[in-house]
């Protein structure tokens, strides 16, 4: 006579534990994903706005136009190097080169999202940031 095995209660519990953590670990791995591409977008972000202020800074400073080169290399090197700033990106509004008068650096990034699961939220796969900052021209030529 053959001697049907009978399964305990701690083989059954492993089992569904297991099925348990097939059906959560998916979601879990979606959720951790989702964390870092925030924080991702948090970086970009804070290095764009300092690279703006960086570039109303120098702006402040030098406000003629003959120093824009040097105020997008100022932009770009803010930026800390992980994120590449496009010159042409960058935007300078000194309508008044007087001291005292505002000058307003915009800076622009296209943030494109890694995470393969984002695209259902931005069909693109790309956020558009801008950060602008303004100083006040410190003097009425620039040196």
């Amino acid at each position: 006579m053959k001697h049907k095995r009978q399964h305990t209660r701690q083989e059954k519990e492993k089992g569904q534990s297991l099925v348990e953590m097939a059906l959560v670990l998916p979601i879990m791995l979606i959720i951790l994903a989702g964390v870092l591409e925030v924080g991702r977008l948090y970086y970009v972000y804070v290095a764009v706005s300092d690279a703006a202020g960086e570039g109303a800074n120098y702006a402040a400073v030098f406000p003629d136009p003959a120093h824009r080169t040097e105020l997008t290399q100022r932009v770009q090197e803010a930026s800390g190097g992980l994120v590449v700033i496009d010159p042409s990106l960058i935007q300078v509004d000194c309508p008044n080169v007087a001291s005292g008068n505002p000058v307003t650096v915009t800076v622009g990034y296209t943030f494109t999202v890694a995470a393969p699961f984002a695209h259902i939220f931005i069909p693109d796969g790309e956020i558009i940031l801008n950060a602008t900052a303004t100083g006040a021209i410190l003097s009425g030529t620039g040196g």
